[in-house]
């Protein structure tokens, strides 16, 4: 049977070989010259295979789809190596020379944080003596708020220096790694422009579908926010395009916290959503000899100009070539492909385009839940059947939802470690609500020229929004709609996800061997928490956040941690959740105490000493005092915070150092004098801001 259903979809066993080889170069990357006899060995033993006797081919034909295999396996590594930006000549990375400048375009929006401007920009030349040089390669900028950072949209030419820095990763534990999701979009290198250190050049991108894309982009903002306005707006932008740049902190931390983030994030749903309209509008088109190509080749064209409107999110992108696989089968060949074979096809050419989309968690849910809904959608909903229309229509929705939750879950708990309680509830108001938001605002587009119209269908549309956002408000805040802190280790979900194989196939195929599975995973679950648990016994730690502006030094032993630095880390909730509470939920803290500390005379006063068992930490974040020691203090490591006015030197003759460590908190032309003092008198150093949090076991 498993046989047979491999024969009728191929293209998975394509897929899970390319994947493979895409994850080995990604975590464990080879030479590829390796790679490359690797691949001309197997080719070699193909070639070799088809010249053996018949007889023996077919008896060994088995051997042949291992070495076809392990084909695909080297050729998803190549594809990793090839497609790797850093490999380009034109790269400006490995073009550039101090002197030069760059000619860049915005192609983001300007995002405001809190001290800058962000965005990315794509870079097209580079100025040297008076030549331009052809580059290419992305780059992260952030911009001095001013006001004309401010105005920059995308397609802006800008003339900027060339001092860039690798993009960095905080290192604290737990925490977001910001550095591999930038590699992940190709984004090596980042620069800091302040206030008169750039320029925007006249004109804009020359790249005419761009224009036309930013042009209908523009449109659609200028449209909704015109005519529904607030921060409405910025939910419907986010629905229709996909634009979030404009929505409400407040308001995508609740619909995160009732797990229907899905709504605002634009996704294979409201791709469906199109998809289905155009058949319905499309099915009046009258029936002659050329009309079911030219619809199907109508609704293609539609549904990639949506996905270039929107940005090619990877979740649109699976939607789209899948429903573009689907409309050539109905409408061109007048045939149905089997789904399975269709979702594998759609996810290995994207991956051949770009193979980092394997590591985008929007592309692992989004394939996940389509999976998840095509293989239990149906059985759920045989479960329970009803005669009255309504109620069989709220169990397909109840049945959809719980369906899609099956194979997402996992991955949900491993990237987000929540759990939404009122999942169910949630999904079952607001999906309808969105669906008739959704098709309301395609109304608004088309009457936009209309303005009585226009304010008649923005009206409706704001006031059905903040119904659904106060709908969406009040599940989140209720008691025990969120459990938190779940730490889900990469072993945990594998084992999740082979109990979940066994009792799907106990259940669909009434294979008893699949609770045997099940029950395995559960038992190898059990176990990694009971190693996890046993490991955070006897685990002793020190860490030094990686805080822009602050010191914050914790010591961790067993379920119990200790902190020391600045106060307002730990009374600040944005901090806290931000810095330190993955930390916590990683090593398992579940009590805070008092750091011990202590003064050791006056040749030590203001000087902050703390013991890690057998280890010492002196924090140094003002002015030495001026009594000598009569002998050199020992101590393993001496941190230095908030700029104090010191000398490597001069703390060398008070203190007998194991390792210097430079936190955060300090400018960095202080954080380089100290560098280099280290380096002249080869002492060993940490700098937190240039290699991430400082994490030692005592």
């Amino acid at each position: 049977m498993f046989v047979a259903f491999l024969k009728r979809a191929p293209f998975l066993r394509l897929i899970l070989s390319l994947s493979a080889g895409i994850s080995v170069q990604l975590y464990m990357p080879f030479n590829p010259l390796i790679v490359f006899t690797a691949a001309g060995l197997l080719g070699v033993t193909l070639f070799v295979f088809q010249k053996l006797p018949f007889r023996f081919r077919f008896q060994y034909d088995w051997l042949r789809g291992i070495v076809l295999q392990l084909l695909i396996v080297c050729s998803g590594s190549l594809l990793v190596y090839q497609s790797d930006i850093r490999r380009s000549s034109s790269y400006f990375d490995t073009l550039l020379r101090p002197t030069d400048l760059l000619i860049a375009t915005v192609g983001e929006p300007i995002q405001q944080k809190a001290r800058s401007y962000k965005t990315v920009v794509n870079v097209r030349h580079i100025i040297r003596d008076n030549r331009s040089i052809r580059a290419s390669g992305r780059l992260l900028v952030y911009l001095s708020k001013d006001s004309a950072a401010g105005t920059l949209q995308e397609g802006d030419r800008l003339l900027i220096p060339s001092q860039t820095t690798p993009v960095q990763h905080s290192g604290n534990p737990g925490a977001f790694d910001y550095r591999r999701y930038c590699s992940n979009q190709q984004i090596y290198r980042q620069a800091f422009l302040r206030s008169g250190g750039w320029r925007r050049l006249p004109g804009k991108e020359e790249n005419p579908i761009l224009q036309v894309i930013f042009q209908c982009r523009q449109y659609c903002l200028h449209t909704l926010q015109q005519y529904i306005g607030g921060r409405e707006a910025g939910l419907a932008a986010a629905l229709l395009i996909g634009y979030r740049y404009d929505l409400d902190r407040e308001m995508v931390q609740d619909y995160t916290n009732t797990g229907i983030v899905h709504i605002i994030a634009i996704s294979g749903m409201h791709l469906a959503l199109i998809y289905g309209g155009l058949l319905w509008i499309l099915c009046w088109w009258p029936k002659h000899r050329f009309s079911e190509g030219l619809k199907g080749c109508l609704i293609i064209l539609l549904l990639w100009a949506f996905t270039l409107l929107t940005g090619g999110a990877a979740s649109v992108l699976r939607a789209t070539v899948m429903f573009t696989f689907i409309t050539v089968g109905k409408f061109m060949l007048d045939r149905y492909t089997n789904i399975y074979n269709t979702l594998a096809a759609s996810a290995f050419l994207l991956l051949c385009y770009e193979p980092r989309l394997l590591m985008d968690v929007g592309f692992q849910l989004s394939y996940l839940a389509v999976l998840s809904i095509v293989i239990c959608y149906r059985h759920t909903y045989y479960l329970f059947q009803s005669s009255r229309r309504w109620l069989d229509k709220l169990w397909d929705m109840t049945a959809l939802t719980l369906a899609a939750q099956v194979l997402t879950l996992p991955v949900c708990l491993y990237y987000f470690h929540q759990f939404p309680v009122f999942f169910l509830p949630a999904n079952m108001l607001t999906v309808p609500l969105s669906t008739i938001v959704l098709y309301g605002e395609i109304l608004l587009l088309i009457v936009g020229g209309v303005p009585v119209l226009a304010n008649g269908t923005g009206y409706a549309l704001q006031i059905l929004m903040q119904w659904m956002n106060r709908v969406v408000s009040r599940i989140g805040h209720l008691p025990g709609a969120l459990i938190t802190d779940i730490n889900m280790h990469p072993l945990g979900m594998i084992c999740l996800y082979s109990c979940i194989a066994g009792l799907l196939i106990w259940w669909l195929h009434q294979w008893r061997q699949g609770l045997l599975v099940a029950l395995t995973g559960l038992a190898l679950w059990s176990i990694s928490l009971m190693l996890s648990h046993i490991n955070e016994q006897y685990q002793h730690k020190m860490v030094v956040y990686n805080i822009p502006g602050h010191t914050c030094v914790e010591v961790i032993q067993k379920h119990q941690v200790a902190t020391a630095g600045d106060r307002d880390v730990m009374r600040s909730d944005s901090l806290y959740n931000r810095y330190l509470r993955p930390a916590h939920v990683l090593y398992g803290i579940k009590q805070q105490l008092n750091i011990d500390s202590g003064i050791s005379g006056p040749a030590f006063a203001g000087l902050q000493i703390l013991s890690l068992g057998q280890k010492r930490l002196v924090i140094v974040d003002s002015a030495l005092p001026r009594i000598m020691p009569q002998k050199k203090f020992r101590t393993d490591y001496l941190l230095l915070s908030h700029n104090p006015q010191v000398d490597i030197r001069q703390l060398e003759q008070m203190f007998d150092v194991g390792c210097y460590i430079f936190d955060a908190s300090s400018r960095l032309r202080n954080i380089q004098q100290w560098k280099s003092d280290c380096y002249m008198l080869t002492l060993r150093f940490f700098s937190v801001p240039d290699q991430g949090a400082y994490v030692v076991n005592f």
